[in-house]
Parts: structure tokens; sequence; C-alpha cells
């Protein structure tokens, strides 16, 4: 069943998510805590930003449920002008929310500008690499049935209704089940032989063949196919990983250097940056290479010198490189970051987005991580009523009643920072207690999260939980 477009009645299920039980489980439970049942709402908290948003995979959701929604609609690929609208639509949305944060105003400066147009060239890149590598093998061999739908599958029930009945029944018989809120991403059919297949996109910083390999054990791609049987009468046969490579995020190791300066953070893929070496008007124009190494069309490895330099393709538009001028003169809407995409040698692009799968659906694994599922959120049930009812005694979140009773019940695995310090979990300043951490809130560092899925926001709206300032979490970066 598709979200609600009203705000319905209080409802009395348990929602549960695939991210908030796999960050239970799989990297601690305080995180999960704090992130989903903590604050003056109930539903969690999350750190406020300090710098510039970066481009999540949100982002790229957002372009990919419009050009898959052409694809369903339509069945046709989207047009140049379509893909140019949608792109445009992304930016506006992302640069929407560095507005309402500040950075475009009083907090703006030469650094921040530099991020804002970085970000804003990485979705054009991200999602024109989408447009041009993976669009074409899926309307080719796929028809789209479903892009970004959400839907509710019953876990458990207490109404006697059967977990296979709709959720409505469930819902009118105040059943007190526990309900998987599931999005799919983009459910297709094959055009010959029938067989349906699923696909999850995910952007990654993770340059490795680990990232690859998790998806053939890792239960969340498999449990977005769960009710699909019973809601579209097939099975899904293939499962697919679109993957979106953005690219790690660090300091250039010698920008900056011999000028004193510390190198600001840059994001390291070829979509943002290529190698540059100024011209010598008139005898020699701006020259642009896509890489430091690349493997060209002939399967021979090139390589740039030292006379070239990381430049970032937005600049493209100042050049007299005769490549990009003969692209923008027959063609003068065409972005830079568009030429440059359309440019790029395919063994770079192939590294910017790339097709994992088929894999193999694991039924016994769906089932038993349903049964995990519903055994673990009984017992978040019982620790959070428990933690209520400490607190209805008089004892605060920072007081030592409380903070004893959590950590018995909630426990913490103290792994902080599996990825390095620069991507540490956002709670890291209230479990190791840094100031403040008696109120998060009130410290200014956090604020209450707003629910991802329309069944927990509408939720929060109907039982008047949403705060004013509530911010969606980031979509946790797949390394």
């Amino acid at each position: 069943m598709a979200a609600p477009d009203a705000p319905p009645a209080p409802l009395t299920v348990w929602l549960t998510d695939r991210s908030r039980y796999k960050l239970g489980t799989g990297r601690c439970g305080a995180a999960r805590y704090l992130s989903y049942h903590f604050g003056p709402t109930g539903y969690g908290i999350t750190a406020k930003a300090e710098s510039v948003p970066l481009t999540t995979g949100l982002s790229a959701h957002e372009g990919i449920e419009a050009f898959a929604t052409i694809l369903q609609q339509h069945d046709r690929l989207p047009t140049q002008e379509e893909t140019r609208a949608i792109i445009t639509e992304v930016q506006a949305t992302y640069l929407a929310k560095v507005t309402a944060r500040g950075f475009r105003g009083i907090v703006a400066g030469p650094s921040t500008d530099e991020t804002i147009q970085e970000q804003c060239v990485l979705i054009s890149g991200l999602l024109w690499a989408i447009r041009i590598k993976f669009l074409p093998w899926l309307h080719q061999s796929y028809r789209v049935v479903l892009v970004e739908q959400e839907r509710a599958h019953m876990l458990s029930c207490t109404c006697a209704a059967g977990q296979a009945a709709p959720f409505d029944l469930h819902v009118a018989r105040g059943c007190e089940g526990s309900v998987l809120m599931l999005r799919t991403d983009l459910l297709a059919q094959r055009r010959t032989g029938g067989g349906l297949a699923y696909f999850e996109i995910k952007t990654t910083g993770w340059d490795s063949d680990a990232w690859a390999e998790q998806w053939e054990t890792d239960f969340q791609l498999a449990l977005g196919t769960i009710d699909v049987k019973q809601t579209y009468g097939e099975e899904v046969t293939e499962l697919y990983i679109v993957g979106l490579g953005k690219g790690s995020r660090k300091k250039d190791k010698y920008a900056g250097e011999a000028e004193g300066v510390t190198p600001m953070r840059r994001q390291q893929t070829a979509l943002c940056y290529g190698y540059y070496k100024p011209g010598a008007p008139p005898l020699a124009a701006d020259q642009w290479l896509p890489a430091w190494e690349w493997v060209d069309e002939h399967g021979e490895t090139k390589r740039a010198n030292k006379s070239f330099k990381r430049r970032g393709v937005w600049h493209l538009k100042d050049s007299d490189n005769p490549t990009w001028l003969a692209y923008h003169q027959q063609d003068p809407e065409m972005s830079p970051e568009e030429y440059w995409v359309r440019t790029l040698p395919l063994s770079v692009l192939d590294k910017v987005c790339f097709v994992l799968g088929p894999l193999n659906r694991q039924d016994h694994q769906i089932e038993a991580t349903r049964q995990g599922m519903i055994g673990e959120e009984d017992r978040w049930r019982e620790v959070l009523w428990a933690l209520y009812e400490i607190q209805a005694n008089g004892y605060s979140w920072a007081s030592e009643e409380f903070q004893k009773e959590y950590a018995r019940l909630v426990p913490k695995s103290w792994a902080c920072r599996p990825f390095g310090a620069d991507h540490q979990c956002e709670h890291v300043g209230i479990c190791h207690r840094h100031e403040g951490w008696q109120d998060p809130i009130g410290s200014g560092r956090y604020q209450p999260r707003r629910p991802h899925h329309s069944f927990e926001l509408q939720q929060a709206i109907a039982r008047g939980l949403l705060i004013e300032d509530a911010a969606e979490v980031a979509e946790e970066e797949e390394r």
C-alpha cells in the first residue's frame, strides 16, 4: 500500500525500516537509539551541519526517480532537454538546502562558494553518467514497473487479521504488530522471457572490491523484495546494485603546500576534476585530460605529466580548449559537466557508474532476517518502554540512574570511527560525554530528526510531534 496523502489517525502498529535495524545490529545500539528514538519528538536527533552540506544519495535518487518515471510512463529514454531540466531541478533542491542553512549568505566565503560549485557539478556529473551509461541498457532489456514507491509490510500481527492481510485492515483493528517500511528504488520486468528485476541505487566513496563483494551477503537488497510476489503476483528473479562512485572527500596531497596554505577538502572524482595545462595563446590552447592515468579506447594506458594540475571541470566555461569550444558552439546549452561526462573515456566512466549483478535472491536469508527483525523490534519496544518509565519517575537523560539503565539496555559497540576520524559517528560527542552531552538539543549541536518514510512522517504530523527545524538524517554513505 502506498503512503496515504492525508495525515491519518495515530497508528498502534510499530514502524521500523531496514536502515535502523542494520544500524542497531550491525553497528551500534546507541547509534540507533540516538538517531531514531531519542529527543523531544521520540524520532531521534541528527547533528547540525557545521559546514556546507554535501551531495548525498538523496540527490541521485531524485534524479533517477524522474528519469525512471519517464521510462515507466512512456517507455522511452529521457530526451536531452528533459535530462537537463531534471538535473537543473535537482541542483536547485540542493542549493535551496544550502541557502536555508546560511551558506550562501552570512557564512559564505571563497571556500564555501567553491564547495557549493563542486557539489552542483557532482550532481550533474552523476546524473549524466546514469543517463548515458545505465539508462540505455535498462531500457533495452527491461520495462520499468515501479519507481521509488513506499509501502508497508506487516512483519507480525496481533489483531488476528494475519500477516498477509491489507495494511488498512490492521490499522482499522488497532493492530500492535510490527511494520517494515519499504521503499522500492526501481522494479522492472524483462522484455523477453518475463521475470522481475529489483534495482537499488547506492552511492559510494569507497573504491574497493570489498564494497562490491559485500552485496552478495547483505540482507538489505533481498529484503526489499519481501512482498513483491504477494503484491504483484511474480517473484523477483534478479537483484542488481547500481553503483555510483562519487569518490572520497579529502585534501589534495600537494595542493597549496608551496604557498603555505592548508589545502581544502575536495571530491576525488573525475566527474568534478580533470587535469589541466594552460595554453599559451595564440600558439597553444588549453589542454584537459580526464585523469592522471586512464586506458584509452585502444586499450593503451595513458598518463598525464607533471605540467598538468587538477582543476575543477566548471572552469571549462572560460577555457579555449578546442574540443570544448566545438561542442559548445554546436550546442550552446551544453554545460561543461555534460560535455565532460560525454567525453570521458569508458575506463573512467566505468568507475563512476556500474551495475553489480544479477545477484541471487536468498529466500532463507529473507525469512531468517524477517524473524530476526520481529524479535529485535519487540526487544526495542521493551527497551524504550523501560527507559520511558525511568524518566516518568523523575530521572532525566543525564542522571546517573538513567545512564546506568541506558548502558545496560542499549549496549554501545564503541565502533565510533570504522572509517577513520573524518567519517566518525555523528553521536560520538554524546557517547564520549563531550561538553553539552547532557542536553544535545540545548547545546545547539543537534536537532530533531525529520522522519524519512512517509508513513512515519505522517505519524509525526498526526501526533503533533513534527518540529519546524527538524532535519532529515543524511543517508549513510556505503563506504
